[in-house]
């Protein structure tokens, strides 16, 4: 930050809504305004957001971030999938989290930061998910939303950012066994490898890619070994 941190008071000419009850209960909350050391106009304003489906939480998010819907939208999940409007965001939600087993989704936002100057938003948005099979355990994620608007105030960029690998163990039912097992075995093997390795004084990209070729080429061994010694068995019985 360079120490160049210019943080003015907020502005009572210019309250903030919270949404729903919320507000009536709470009272308008201002949002801070500073600026970066690039003199960039930063807004960071408190919501309280909370819809069951995605149609109804982007329709109340939107009127909070005092934006539009245009019929077409550029919507990126992760930079592995672009949908072009918002129907086939809305589809797609649907489809996928029914043959995921998730019966409904309960979105939540609790602030926001606006770059009026760069016409972007940004959100941090909480999910509650629930299931629709009993065996397979409801689960809390977050995912981090990037908005960009044009001067109409029509959003026309969306990109999604979330942890796809703890999401689909989530819906699985297996990200507190991955967790156990990366708790409990992964880590204390990779931080006593990472010790050895530091303590040699060879550490180097191409003795990196030496070991990943060893252990590579002794696992590739056992496994022929192994399917070599149970052909072997299968014919001698």
């Amino acid at each position: 930050m360079n120490g160049d941190l210019d943080t003015p008071p907020p502005s009572p000419a210019q309250p903030h809504r919270r949404s729903g009850a919320a507000a009536g209960k709470e009272g308008a909350v201002h949002p801070l305004r500073f600026h970066i050391c690039d003199r960039r106009e930063i807004h960071v304003s408190a919501c309280s957001v909370k819809a069951v489906g995605l149609r109804d939480f982007v329709v109340t998010i939107m009127r909070e971030l005092s934006l539009s819907m245009a019929t077409n939208v550029d919507f990126n999940m992760n930079s592995n999938a672009i949908l072009g409007t918002w129907e086939d965001v809305f589809l797609a939600e649907k489809c996928y989290t029914t043959v995921l087993g998730i019966s409904s989704r309960v979105y939540r936002c609790f602030a926001f930061t606006h770059e009026p100057e760069r016409r972007l938003c940004y959100l941090m948005l909480e999910e509650d998910n629930l299931r629709s099979l009993p065996f397979l355990p409801p689960f809390k994620f977050k995912a981090m939303v990037i908005c960009w608007y044009n001067s109409k105030r029509e959003v026309t960029a969306v990109q999604v950012e979330y942890d796809q690998l703890g999401f689909y163990l989530h819906c699985l039912g297996l990200h507190a066994a991955h967790g156990w097992l990366s708790r409990r075995v992964l880590t204390p093997a990779v931080v006593t490898w990472a010790k050895a390795y530091v303590a040699s004084g060879v550490v180097h990209p191409f003795t990196f890619l030496l070991q990943v070729a060893f252990f590579t080429f002794c696992f590739l061994r056992l496994f022929v070994t192994t399917n070599i010694a149970q052909c072997c068995l299968s014919c001698s019985s």
